[in-house]
């Protein structure tokens, strides 16, 4: 029964380090969007959902058709509001929404939970975090976050 216990959570941790860097490599190409949303498809975890519909927004990233883009875009913000709901203090859904809505023109009107989002953020992050390198990357060349808080996770 432990033995099982412990082949579970290994095989979910695998599938979540695969995740994740499928989710780094779909930063810049489309086709790891692609996948990112595949392998995280008819998932029920807070954090398989926030990935999948990261990818969706990746998705809508890398599209040229401006149709496209705005489906997508709304579709990832309602599934990471999704994902926050199910598990409200993960701080890396809290940051896949951050960096979402960073990302996308204020005048969309899809940037509601910056302020949230950032305050958990910078409450819960913590360097042993599988993500640590990409989200302190991205923390510290983000306009949203003042010198002062830039400073704080400089020194996590």
């Amino acid at each position: 029964m432990i033995l099982l216990f412990i082949s579970v959570l290994f095989s979910i941790q695998s599938q979540l380090t695969e995740v994740r860097n499928t989710y780094i490599k779909a930063i810049d190409k489309v086709s790891y969007a692609d996948r990112l949303v595949d392998l995280t498809k008819n998932e029920s975890s807070g954090i398989k959902i926030a990935y999948h519909y990261t990818g969706v927004a990746l998705q809508a990233k890398h599209s040229w058709n401006l149709v496209t883009k705005m489906s997508k875009a709304k579709e990832a913000a309602k599934g990471l509001n999704e994902a926050v709901l199910k598990d409200k203090s993960n701080v890396e859904i809290r940051f896949l929404r951050f960096s979402f809505e960073v990302n996308v023109p204020s005048l969309v009107g899809l940037t509601k939970h910056l302020a949230a989002d950032k305050k958990v953020i910078l409450e819960k992050i913590r360097k042993k975090h599988p993500l640590w390198s990409t989200m302190r990357f991205f923390l510290i060349n983000s306009s949203e976050l003042t010198k002062a808080e830039k400073e704080k996770i400089k020194k996590i």
